[in-house]
């Protein structure tokens, strides 16, 4: 028989339930609970209805993944009946609330995303996808940090079907662009299931398409609004991974929406009322820790009459051959009543210019003028002065460096001298002049003066060319093309087939050289195969004008040899088809340009 949870039901014999929570799935209750074991705040969903197993089986395998931005799965069970998952309390408030008092500002947006969707990439590596993405789920705290929760278990509950990598992928990488657009504009645009955002308002649509952000709210950039246009489009556009959505949010800046609120219990209260909560005062730094400073003289003044004094060595052994006469054995502690600091007044007896007595008086200076001198030795020891050995050992290392940098002036080293050139003059002809009376050069001066063919043409600048967009496509990371580290890559915009999705005929490259050079060849190091390129030494202003030097398919070294050299400045890498990457998109990835 199920047993209903309500307040005050302990689960397991071990959490308490206190308080429910607002929950937007149908047959799960949320609760704010107590772990009376380890006495620490968690949050329950009760499973009263649907698909209990599949969830309580997809909360397992969250469980196993751990990233900070994902919310983590403590306990997984039943109890009487009825599934729970137990997790961390959730702290501030939910990208529904967020939106209810405004769209977000670009900036924050790609950044709350972006955190987003580098917490799903973490969990696609390790084969558990989200699937039911949705504002409630996404949360961001007081300090600025994105929690998403529900992984997997929110689609198990829904009864999402199974699928493919590929097919789960790209859903996740789908909503999170609708993610995206929701803050950018407050709205939440039109997907699989509507029922996922029931509060928050949804997008107006136009020819079955949601309305781009930029006609919804001012100042949207360039790329993000292309992005949610070419995503939620018509096409399988976009990206296909949340690592996708990675590479085309970052970089993103620091999060500062975060409101303080108390976990759960600011989701009833609505982000306009933690808005409207008063400032919490700054706490002021810390006063600087004082350390507590004392003299030696008051250390001194502080002993009682005839305590070792602070820091001073134990009693040195007795000299042999025993104490002289007339003198008091030197040690580390002060005979009785000899323990006087500043101002205190000596024990009575003769001065010290009399004999000195056993008991106190010794001769050199007296305690008042150096504490310290009753540790002194009788006798100075004799210490072994090596100031000498090393002034010898110097004098040697300076004069064998001497003699050494006299052979080596006086004398070639081997190989560089010819004996015959020598002792014979010199068999080079002489210059001649010219007809015209100037001389003209030896075969050898002819040589020397040619330029150095082995020397590559530098590389100055690259930037991209659109036909359709005079901006260029994707400017962002166009210099990872010719930094000299093959592990990093530019790449295109993702289309659905080869030919750009149809949308123009190609785009390309332009290569400026740091001079005007003779150029033979170019090398492409690609991600993928397939598609064509073309080479021209022209501009990007007309990128077909021009015999094509070289061409063909790409692949992973694309070597591009020209007929004959040819001098410019300048060269084009037009791309009139895409290959295909590894994650089998249509796209370009240039790792490095190499020009011969």
């Amino acid at each position: 028989m199920t047993e209903e949870v309500g307040r005050g039901t302990v689960l397991a014999g071990r959490y308490r339930v206190d308080e429910p929570l607002p929950s937007d799935l149908a047959g799960v209750s949320v609760w704010r609970a107590t772990d009376q074991i380890l006495d620490r705040p968690v949050r329950v969903r009760v499973l009263e209805s649907g698909a209990v197993a599949p969830a309580l089986d997809a909360a397992r395998r969250a469980a196993l993944v751990t990233d900070a931005r994902l919310v983590r799965v403590l306990d997984v069970g039943m109890h009487e009946g009825v599934g729970y998952v137990v997790s961390e309390q959730i702290t501030g408030a939910s990208l529904t609330q967020l939106v209810e008092r405004g769209p977000l500002t670009p900036d924050q947006a790609r950044a709350v995303v972006g955190e987003a969707a580098a917490a799903l990439e973490v969990a696609r590596r390790r084969g558990v996808h989200h699937l039911a993405l949705r504002p409630s789920v996404v949360h961001v705290s007081a300090d600025g940090r994105v929690l998403v929760s529900g992984l997997a278990i929110d689609a198990a509950l829904l009864g999402a079907p199974p699928g493919d990598a590929r097919t789960t992928s790209r859903t996740d990488a789908v909503d999170l662009v609708r993610l995206l657009y929701t803050g950018l504009t407050g709205r939440w645009p039109a997907g699989r299931d509507d029922a996922l955002a029931p509060t928050v308002q949804p997008a107006p649509v136009l020819d079955g398409l949601p309305v781009p952000p930029a006609e919804l709210a001012p100042g949207v950039p360039n790329d993000l609004d292309t992005l949610c246009v070419v995503t939620l489009g018509p096409n399988q556009d976009g990206p296909f991974s949340p690592g996708d959505v990675v590479h085309e949010l970052e970089p993103w800046g620091e999060i500062r929406i975060g409101r303080p609120a108390d976990d759960d219990r600011a989701a009833g209260e609505g982000a306009v009322a933690a808005a409207a909560a008063p400032a919490v005062e700054p706490e002021r730094p810390a006063p600087p820790v004082r350390v507590a400073r004392q003299s030696v003289r008051s250390a001194f003044d502080e002993l009682p009459a005839g305590a070792p004094l602070p820091g001073t060595p134990p009693p040195a052994a007795p000299a042999r051959g025993g104490i002289p006469s007339g003198r008091v054995e030197r040690t580390g502690v002060l005979p009785a009543g000899a323990a006087y600091g500043a101002g205190a007044v000596p024990p009575p007896g003769p001065p010290p210019s009399h004999a000195p007595e056993p008991d106190f008086w010794d001769e050199g200076p007296g305690f008042a003028d150096d504490p310290f001198a009753f540790v002194e030795d009788d006798e100075p020891r004799r210490r072994f002065d090596p100031t000498a050995l090393v002034l010898v050992v110097v004098g040697l290392a300076v004069l064998i460096g001497l003699v050494f940098a006299a052979r080596s002036l006086f004398t070639s080293p081997v190989g560089d001298r010819d004996p015959v050139a020598d002792d014979t003059p010199s068999q080079q002809e002489p210059a001649t002049p010219s007809e015209g009376g100037a001389t003209e050069p030896t075969p050898q001066e002819t040589v020397d003066e040619a330029p150095d063919p082995g020397v590559p043409p530098a590389i100055e600048s690259v930037r991209t060319f659109d036909p359709t967009d005079p901006a260029g496509e994707r400017v962002a990371n166009v210099e990872l093309t010719h930094d000299g580290d093959p592990s990093t890559f530019w790449f295109s915009y993702t289309y659905n087939n080869p030919a750009f999705g149809g949308l123009k005929e190609g785009m390309g490259l332009e290569v400026t050289l740091a001079a005007e050079a003779p150029v033979s060849g170019v090398t492409l190091n690609v991600n993928g195969s397939g598609g064509n390129v073309e080479v021209r030494a022209t501009t990007a202003s007309t990128p077909t004008e021009g015999a094509a030097l070289g061409g063909g398919p790409l692949g992973p070294e694309t070597v591009l040899d020209f007929e004959e050299p040819v001098t410019t400045s300048t060269l084009v890498l037009y791309f009139t088809e895409l290959p295909t990457n590894a994650a089998g998109q249509y796209r370009i990835e240039v790792t490095e340009i190499t020009v011969r």
